[in-house]
């Protein structure tokens, strides 16, 4: 398969892109942590399936805060990558990463093909 590594101006462009997703996503967990405290500040009576409900929404909204906590750390990791010289490059096998691949998934460090060794089950169980 023939790669097709990013130009200058399409990696610039990915940086923006990695720029604002982190401004996105800083933006987020700070409005989460603000909701969190009022929360607390705003504890009132409530029956069983209130408090149910309250557990199960706390549960899906501490799932989403830690995804977004993860994607924070690999769009910080990109950037580094950018101002390294390194962006594009596989972390494992020091190849180009596909544009196309860079474009779907900006803050990935791995081509294609080590992303899939990396999922791939262990043959050692």
């Amino acid at each position: 398969m023939n790669l097709i590594a990013p130009s200058p101006v399409v990696l610039a462009q990915l940086a923006a892109r990695l720029h604002q997703r982190q401004a996105e996503l800083l933006a987020q967990l700070r409005a989460a942590s603000g909701a969190a405290m009022a929360d607390d500040a705003a504890a009132e009576v409530l029956d069983f399936k209130d408090m149910a409900a309250e557990d199960v929404r706390a549960l899906i909204d501490d799932a989403a805060h830690a995804h977004a906590a993860l994607e924070l750390d690999q769009v910080a990791a990109a950037l580094r990558r950018v101002d390294a010289g390194t962006y594009g490059q596989c972390e494992d096998c020091g190849e180009a990463i596909d544009e196309r691949r860079l474009q779907a998934m900006p803050a990935t460090p791995f081509c294609t093909a080590c992303q899939a060794l990396r999922e791939r089950p262990s043959m050692h169980r």
